[in-house]
């Protein structure tokens, strides 16, 4: 009876624990995607990033702190001046992406990520960078709207990729500036500060399609 009662106690203890952990984990999350709402310059994405590396550290099961992490990366790259500085960026996000990647490897949001790290590569150095990693990028947004076809920042990610490759070739932009415009319902009918799911992306969606009509 003794020994009965003492795995009682130990399994409300764990459970309580789990819970106190899992409160955490929520509070720490909301207050860096709070902060991502705020950022304006490459070292608030660079603090907002480390905010999600802490959390990142400390749960090990979970993708989100992982993927707000690199892609606070990301943005801090192109936004950086040297090039040195921007690898150094994105260097650190293929780190987290990396370990997102094993935890959820067939999520398009995932992916798509990872294609958008290729992107901020290739535009830090295009001139050097375009043959090999344009192809690359593509590739694997194609990859994450395969596996999503209803991820809007996977197809507009990949639209922006198609733009920029049109115009460097002064072929057509009509088929990517097409699939932007129709990611915009897809970003509107997202719900919003409901879990840890990726919402963003529409700015960049209205900024290639008001790039579309210069």
């Amino acid at each position: 009876m003794k020994k009965i009662i003492i795995l009682i106690i130990l399994l409300i203890s764990g459970l309580a624990l789990n819970a106190q952990n899992q409160s955490a984990y929520i509070k720490a999350m909301t207050k860096g995607l709070e902060a991502m709402g705020n950022v304006q310059s490459e070292q608030d994405f660079a603090n907002v990033a480390g905010q999600f590396e802490r959390i990142a550290a400390k749960v090990k099961d979970q993708w989100h702190p992982q993927y707000y992490a690199a892609l606070n990366y990301i943005n801090a790259s192109f936004r950086a001046e040297s090039l040195e500085t921007k690898d150094g960026y994105t260097d650190k996000a293929k780190v987290f992406i990396d370990e997102a990647l094993k935890m959820a490897p067939n999520d398009s949001e995932v992916v798509a990520l990872e294609g958008f790290n290729y992107m901020a590569q290739l535009a830090a150095d295009p001139g050097s960078r375009g043959a090999m990693l344009s192809q690359k990028a593509s590739q694997i947004f194609g990859k994450a709207v395969s596996m999503n076809p209803e991820n809007p920042r996977a197809l507009a990610l990949m639209a922006q990729m198609q733009f920029g490759t049109a115009q460097f070739f002064g072929s057509s932009t009509e088929g990517p500036c097409t699939s932007a415009k129709k990611t915009i319902p897809m970003f509107k009918a997202e719900a919003q500060g409901e879990g840890f799911s990726p919402t963003w992306g529409i700015e960049m969606a209205q900024a290639l399609i008001e790039n579309c009509g210069k």
